[in-house]
């Protein structure tokens, strides 16, 4: 039973929240009650100032049971529930005296059952009171202002619109449409489609069958088992997402992104908040600004576009193309090629079954067990290469090279360019390659031996082994050292 201090009604409607009085022992009640035949149409209810109750039966009536209070008697009396029926339906609705300048204290409310056909459609508005509908099984519309929504045993589409309430959905065979404003939604089990919009609070939503919309603003999204796709959208507001039977499209800022065990490919938008994504069967797309971002175990490709913000790839099935800037960017267990930029940042990479191509400022780079070729463009750090399947390619400024743990066999052309700083290159023996190196303000020097065509201290042109395969060799103030592996 809610009732409500007449005094407060200019406050309330400022802040526009209900404020609710004490029991007051000498106060006027009275019973209202009454059954109305529906032969169709539909059910509509306008109340106020105290809780609706909304059940359903097997019977072809209406019944409207009230229960009226109020601290003073004549104003209890001209209280009044007008409801009549009629060939489009039957309609309850409460109408309040108007009242001015009261003095002294004063309240009553008006708490209202009504229990209708299971399958008469309904409309229902509350306002002032908590709305609690069960068991409908026709489409409905219920609409609330300054009390909560509980909404649960039905079937069909429903509406259900809130302001200065939450709102709890569950247990709902069809389509559920949720929009809310000052208060959190939350919905388990529904069996169709959800379109949910809220504003300044939560949304939690659980085992949704067919797919779910979700939009918030200024409060969290947790969405758990959706059966088929997701579509979140969010600001100001943390998103978690788990277990997506299809795909899902995430968009934020100012806010954590949290994704993790989807079946499909996953879209992630965000600005000013960390993304972390896990266990993706398809492909991802993150694009990011001011973003860290981390992704493991995505079963496709991978595209990262963040700025501030660094990226870590763990265990990823396609090729990955990461942008970052004033980033590090870390990749590990790559089953194809890599593709990575960064400004400010360093790249280390490992693992990674293709081609690596990696563009570095203000950055060191490293590579570790590159089943494919290497190319790299750095400058302001250092470049070091370890492991390569394929050919080798580095240019680099005002940084060392160093590349060791090549593979032999087939040709693989080595060209290496830097000045300020050394290039260390480890050759594997019985390897043969046509060298040309050169310097300025350095040296050269080699322990595998070389047959020379020419050569000073700073300048070294001939063979190892038969030769054939390029090695190419290029500094500016610093020496050049080719090795054993």
């Amino acid at each position: 039973m809610s009732r409500i201090n007449k005094l407060l009604l200019p406050l309330l409607v400022l802040i526009a929240l209900p404020l609710w009085a004490e029991d007051d022992d000498s106060r006027f009640e009275v019973k209202y009650g009454k059954n109305f035949n529906f032969s169709g149409g539909r059910v509509s209810i306008d109340h106020g100032f105290g809780d609706l109750v909304i059940r359903t039966h097997n019977s072809s009536q209406v019944q409207v049971r009230a229960t009226i209070r109020s601290s003073d008697e004549d104003i209890g009396k001209q209280i009044r529930i007008i409801a009549n029926e009629s060939a489009s339906g039957v309609t309850v609705r409460t109408e309040f005296p108007e009242i001015r300048n009261w003095r002294g204290h004063l309240s009553y409310s008006v708490d209202m059952t009504v229990t209708l056909p299971a399958n008469a459609p309904l409309l229902a508005k509350n306002r002032f009171g908590s709305t609690d509908a069960r068991g409908l099984q026709a489409a409905s519309t219920i609409e609330n202002k300054q009390g909560s929504i509980e909404f649960a045993d039905s079937r069909g589409a429903h509406s259900l619109v809130n302001s200065f309430g939450s709102i709890d959905a569950e247990d709902h065979r069809g389509d559920l449409t949720i929009s809310n404003t000052n208060g959190s939604i939350s919905v388990r089990k529904v069996e169709g489609t959800l379109t949910a919009n809220n504003r300044f609070g939560s949304v939690n939503v659980a085992d949704v069958q067919r797919g779910a919309t979700i939009t918030n603003s200024n409060g969290s999204i947790e969405a758990l088992d959706i059966g088929g796709t997701l579509k979140a959208t969010n600001a100001f507001g943390n998103i978690s997402a788990s277990t997506i039977a299809g795909t899902a499209d995430i968009t934020t800022s100012n806010a954590r992104v949290e994704l993790s065990n989807v079946s499909g490919s996953a879209t992630v938008k965000n600005s000013f908040g960390n993304v972390v994504a896990k266990t993706i069967a398809g492909n991802l797309t993150v694009d990011g600004s001011n973003s860290k971002v981390e992704a493991e175990a995505i079963a496709g490709t991978v595209t990262v576009d963040t700025g501030f913000g660094g990226v870590t790839l763990r265990n990823i099935g396609g090729a990955a193309r990461v942008t970052s800037n004033n980033g590090d960017v870390r990749v590990s267990d790559l089953n194809s090629g890599l593709t990575a930029t960064t400004q400010f940042g360093a790249v280390r990479a490992e693992r990674v079954k293709g081609d690596a191509n990696v563009s570095a400022n203000n950055g060191s780079v490293t590579l570790k067990e590159i089943g494919g070729g290497a190319r790299v463009r750095s400058s302001f750090g250092s470049v070091f290469v370890e492991g390569v399947n394929g050919g080798v390619d580095v240019t680099n400024s005002n940084g060392a090279i160093s590349v060791t743990g090549m593979r032999g066999g087939a040709c693989h052309p080595v060209s290496l360019r830097t000045n300020f700083s050394s290039i260390k290159v480890a050759l594997p023996e019985g390897s043969g390659y046509a060298v040309n190196a050169r310097t300025s303000f350095g040296r050269i020097s080699s322990e595998i031996p070389i047959l020379t065509h020419g050569m000073t201290d700073e300048t070294m042109v001939g063979t190892i082994g038969k030769g054939g395969c390029k090695l190419d060799l290029v500094n500016a103030n610093g020496n050049i050292t080719i090795e054993k592996d």
